[in-house]
């Protein structure tokens, strides 16, 4: 089932500037997690920024937290779609993952918490399980002698605007909201 036309026109909106500034992808991605998480069943969708690990850099972050209840549930961080070119971008979108992650860990009621990263629409899936600790997909050690690619852009396959990513992304929501039924 396709994205409503609202949807997909707000995707539409995005200029060619979202190849380099995430921002224009902000509105678009809020109103999809209202269509996928709407209020009346109890979700609140944040927006949360997260300033740069060093004063000189520019790379602040925004994530879009989605509460159930006031737990969170969800997550998606959006970065710019050029991003999927550059090597040191995507290790830096994986790091940045793995910190929420961290983050969130103790604040988790639920079996799985999802989190997704996306470059500009396309979307790599992150899963914590909250009995085992266990992160997915693993991370990719330095190797102390080569450059090593840490942060595939193989797994950012899944583009939410294509029939792929989109049933990904409502089977996520569907198991994130069979999650929070039950508690």
């Amino acid at each position: 089932m396709p994205w409503p036309e609202y949807i997909q026109e707000q995707f539409a909106t995005v200029t060619p500037f979202g190849e380099v500034d995430e921002t224009e992808y902000y509105g678009p991605y809020n109103g999809l997690l209202f269509e996928l998480f709407p209020s009346p069943e109890h979700f609140m969708i944040v927006p949360q920024y997260k300033r740069p690990r060093y004063p000189q850099s520019a790379d602040f972050s925004t994530i879009f937290t989605v509460q159930h209840r006031k737990q969170p549930v969800f997550f998606i961080e959006i970065k710019p779609s050029g991003h999927i070119r550059k090597l040191s971008e995507r290790v830096s979108a994986d790091q940045q993952m793995r910190e929420r992650f961290d983050a969130l860990s103790d604040e988790v009621n639920i079996p799985t918490l999802y989190g997704v990263s996306v470059l500009g629409t396309k979307l790599c899936v992150y899963t914590y399980e909250t009995e085992t600790s266990k992160l997915t997909p693993g991370e990719i050690e330095r190797d102390p002698k080569y450059v090593t690619d840490r942060a595939p852009a193989g797994r950012w396959n899944l583009d939410i605007m294509e029939s792929g990513g989109e049933q990904r992304m409502r089977e996520i929501v569907a198991h994130v909201k069979e999650m929070c039924g039950r508690f």
